[in-house]
């Protein structure tokens, strides 16, 4: 067993060539940390975007033991690129161990807050346990798309429907597989910011680094690496696409988004499995859904290895204590608050990654609070 003893800090852009064979060699002898996220490449890329971007070097001795990207807000530290990344952790030796406290401590910070952090953590951080789902294609689309229809025959019938009914309408979508534009890019966060703003959802987009972070990621591309766009159109016209980050043989759905004049033939649905069909056949095996809970993603997925949401902190969080006394206030069922509480954090978070400034930081909080105390009233009344 290691523990870290020493902690440099340095910026992504300063990860040298050394840096770069150790951190391949963290990832080699961990089957965890499996997909784009945990390449140095991403980290490469994106840093240059992200406001107070970090890496630390953790030392056992005078050797590096571990690598951990990070992002400064305030007393507040979270994975790099927050909250985009949807997966994070510490990039190192298998026998690492973490003081999470004295390295909060040899960081300037007093919280850790992640959203899908994957390897060991802090057994005092307060977390939510979710699944990774994957859609695996090692034995060839047809065979997953045969092993899914059988456990969900209703759901793959529902979608054969709406393939003849875009077939009966349309004469089909034209599909591409391609690199990631200004241009597609930008349609893609059009159609996101117009979902945010009917959710009620915080708009990632607002502040403006989230845009810079995948464009620039688009522009690094490098030898099974990179961005690419599964695309349908209609007489040249976009009508569903989705945003993917690949390494190797793995793919993650990150970005999907269709013209809502379209929305009655699924065409998301269409699109994720159309691009599986396609990149099965250049050679990717695993697809990866993230671990949020939309229905559909338990009908195209099976369920795969942990990932944790939460905080852990070295001293006591002003912040969880005001979000406990919000939620106490708001009138609503006790069964209710669970829920409620994670559903606000999670958003808290979203706005404290996002917002690098007052005036941003304090406008979308404001918002964020009026909209959960009138629809727990709107609730109350129902």
């Amino acid at each position: 067993m290691v523990r870290h003893a020493r902690v440099d800090i340095i910026k992504p852009g300063d990860l040298n060539a050394e840096d770069v064979r150790l951190w391949q060699g963290f990832m080699a002898e961990r089957d965890d940390l499996i997909g784009p996220y945990f390449d140095v490449r991403y980290v490469m890329a994106i840093g240059q975007s992200v406001p107070k971007a970090f890496v630390a070097r953790l030392y056992e001795g005078d050797q590096v033991a571990g690598f951990f990207p990070f992002q400064r807000r305030g007393r507040t530290i979270q994975p790099l690129g927050a909250p985009l990344t949807d997966y994070h952790g510490i990039i190192g030796r298998r026998d690492l161990q973490i003081d999470f406290k004295a390295l909060l401590k040899s960081l300037g910070a007093q919280h850790l807050v992640f959203q899908g952090w994957v390897g060991p953590m802090n057994p005092a951080a307060r977390t939510t346990n979710h699944i990774r789902r994957i859609a695996d294609l090692s034995h060839g689309y047809e065979a997953w798309f045969e092993t899914q229809k059988a456990e969900h025959h209703k759901f793959f019938k529902n979608i054969g429907r709406c393939t003849r009914n875009v077939d009966k309408d349309f004469g089909g979508f034209e599909f591409s597989w391609e690199m990631a534009t200004s241009a597609i890019i930008e349609w893609i966060i059009e159609q996101k910011r117009l979902q945010y703003k009917r959710s009620g959802l915080h708009d990632v987009f607002t502040c403006g680094w989230t845009l810079t972070l995948l464009k620039t990621l688009a522009g690094y591309q490098d030898q099974g690496f990179g961005l690419r766009v599964g695309v349908f159109r209609h007489e040249g016209a976009l009508v569903a696409a989705e945003i993917c980050l690949i390494k190797g043989d793995n793919l993650h759905f990150w970005f999907p988004a269709y013209a809502e004049s379209y929305g009655r033939y699924s065409p998301g649905i269409l699109l994720s499995m159309r691009i599986m069909q396609h990149v099965e056949v250049l050679g990717v095996r695993r697809v990866d859904f993230g671990c949020g809970g939309e229905q559909y993603k338990h009908v195209l997925t099976t369920p795969e290895t942990a990932c944790l949401e939460g905080v852990v902190s070295s001293v006591p969080s002003v912040g969880e204590l005001i979000l406990d006394s919000l939620v106490e206030a708001l009138p609503m069922l006790k069964s209710q608050a669970k829920s409620v509480r994670l559903s606000l954090r999670r958003r808290f978070n979203i706005i404290q990654a996002c917002e690098v400034s007052a005036s941003g930081w304090l406008k979308a909080m404001g918002g964020t609070a009026k909209r959960a105390l009138s629809r727990a009233a709107n609730d109350q009344a129902a």
